[in-house]
């Protein structure tokens, strides 16, 4: 699964199709973020939007479960790699 694209679909800057599918390379779009993954497994992103400015906060799980904060805003979905 690229992480970048995750972060871009969470910022809301992928655009996800009919089908729930996202394509394309976001990893210069979302600009830097730091990651950290816990005891759990669980990926933590940190990072400010590179068009708003605001902080955000997202984590994603094993099983692809992302939840987090983009500015004033939360976001919750589930991702997993293509079939």
């Amino acid at each position: 699964m690229l992480m970048s694209t995750v972060v871009a679909v969470a910022l809301g800057m992928a655009p996800i199709k009919q089908d729930g599918t996202v394509t394309g390379d976001y990893s210069k779009i979302v600009g830097r973020y730091s990651t950290i993954v816990d005891s759990r497994g669980t990926t933590h992103f940190r990072g400010f939007h590179p068009v708003t400015g605001a902080p955000y906060e997202i984590a994603i799980d094993k099983t692809g479960k992302v939840e987090g904060t983009v500015g004033d805003m939360m976001v919750t979905f589930q991702a997993r790699e293509a079939a």
